[in-house]
């Protein structure tokens, strides 16, 4: 848009400044022309006078018909300076043409407009002219008008005619600077669209470009992926060889615990089991976070949260906790968001499962479009708690009831998606009692 508005600009610059200029040479060449035509009527009327007796030789000594019909537009005008008579065309009438008002330069030829006949504005070549022979000189000041009505309409109906072709040429300089514009961005365009298909998970990379100018842009985004893969499967193996590594050593503390047990020393077989169990949970949780993916705004992909919130509340509806729920769900049609599907299915367990924990009858779900987003409110009718309690919540290790089982990871895990999926999630006391919790995320 922004190169078709340059373009539009400068091409009606140019029009502009070109039909001025033409207009300009037109009227230019209309007064060469008419000046032309006065000098070439005034050498006539001037070899038409006779030196002796200063009268013209003949009663019409200008051929054409207009300065014998009054008012016609072209007159003639011959003041004997000597005697004060004066010798006028036809087409004059009964007027005469005011010579004294134009301002002379010496015996030059001098080209003025002035008010002519009935008022209209006329073009006059007025010159002080002296016939000498061999007994007399006389002198004289000879005139010929022409009335500026006559050009007017030529030069008006030019520049109607050059007002539509400059129109129509403008429109066509437009229309194939819209083409150029549209051809030349065009492997912008697919680039774009590739870059969208990535972004959306379509396409793993970018497709190669058909333009050689792009070649090394695509090259040089598919080497980035290709990098930022890489770096995340390095990383999620060699977490995955540290857990491994770690829970033979923590099997044979738990066997080893055991033992103790049997043998009679409770308090270290107490002390063994409490850090085996405290080593695990935080293996469990550095593996799990491991998996999740963490989208950019180059790549993401989309995840249907109707698809995701029915599976997790069927599973949850099985489990001894979950099936004596009533679970409240209100889903809109064709919701989407910007994240993975994994990444939502643990989000989505996470949080039910820790609502149907706390739940004493109800559970409510509600998932609906909220502007450019996805709000999910989850709800129940549990015991509730207080705000400080609220604050604690999704610190990794934050238990709020210790007779619960667990190790308070599950929230931490909770907010790490959301916050990895460029997410908010909101902690409040809810009107069921217990718990709510509001997700927003964004759209897919």
């Amino acid at each position: 848009m922004r190169l078709l508005l340059g373009g539009g600009a400068w091409i009606a610059l140019a029009l502009v400044v070109a039909g001025i200029f033409i207009s300009a040479s037109f009227g230019a060449s209309i007064d060469a022309a008419r000046r032309d035509d006065l000098e070439a009527s005034f050498d006539r009327l001037v070899a038409s006078i006779d030196p002796a007796t200063g009268e013209l030789s003949n009663d019409q000594p200008l051929a054409d018909p207009r300065y014998n019909t009054p008012l016609g537009g072209l007159y003639w005008q011959v003041d004997d300076a000597d005697t004060g008579t004066s010798v006028r065309s036809r087409s004059l009438w009964d007027e005469t043409l005011p010579l004294h008002s134009i301002a002379r330069h010496g015996n030059e030829a001098a080209l003025a407009t002035i008010t002519g006949p009935g008022g209209t504005p006329v073009v006059v070549l007025t010159r002080d002219v002296t016939i000498d022979d061999a007994r007399v000189s006389r002198h004289f000041d000879i005139a010929v008008a022409e009335a500026r009505s006559v050009d007017e309409s030529p030069i008006l109906s030019f520049n109607a005619s050059l007002l539509i072709a400059l129109a129509i040429l403008g429109a066509t300089l437009l229309a194939a600077a819209v083409l150029q514009v549209n051809f030349g961005l065009a492997p912008l365009d697919r680039l774009r669209r590739s870059v969208a298909a990535v972004r959306h998970g379509a396409s793993p990379r970018l497709t190669p470009p058909r333009t050689e100018e792009l070649e090394a842009v695509v090259q040089q985004v598919n080497e980035l992926l290709d990098a930022q893969e890489a770096s995340i499967s390095f990383a999620r193996e060699r977490a995955a060889d540290l857990a491994h590594g770690l829970k033979t050593p923590l099997a044979v503390l738990s066997a080893t615990s055991a033992r103790l047990r049997e043998s009679g020393d409770r308090s270290n077989a107490d002390l063994l089991e409490l850090l085996t169990d405290q080593m695990n949970s935080r293996i469990d949780y550095q593996l799990r976070l491991a998996r999740l993916r963490s989208p950019t705004r180059a790549q993401g992909v989309k995840a249907s949260v109707n698809e995701v919130m029915l599976r997790s509340v069927a599973v949850l509806r099985k489990t001894p906790a979950g099936e004596a729920l009533n679970w409240l769900v209100d889903l809109d049609e064709n919701l989407e968001v910007d994240m993975d599907g994994h990444d939502l299915m643990e989000l989505a367990g996470i949080l039910l499962e820790n609502a149907s924990q706390w739940a004493r009858e109800r559970v409510r779900l509600r998932c609906a479009r909220d502007g450019d987003g996805v709000e999910i409110l989850i709800e129940d009718d549990g015991v509730g708690i207080s705000d400080d309690a609220i604050a604690r919540l999704g610190v990794r290790g934050t238990r709020l009831d210790e007779t619960k089982s667990g190790e308070g990871i599950g929230l931490a895990i909770a907010y790490e998606i959301v916050r990895l999926n460029r997410g908010t999630i909101a902690v409040a006391r809810s009107e069921m009692g217990g718990l709510r919790l509001t997700v927003r995320m964004p759209v897919g």
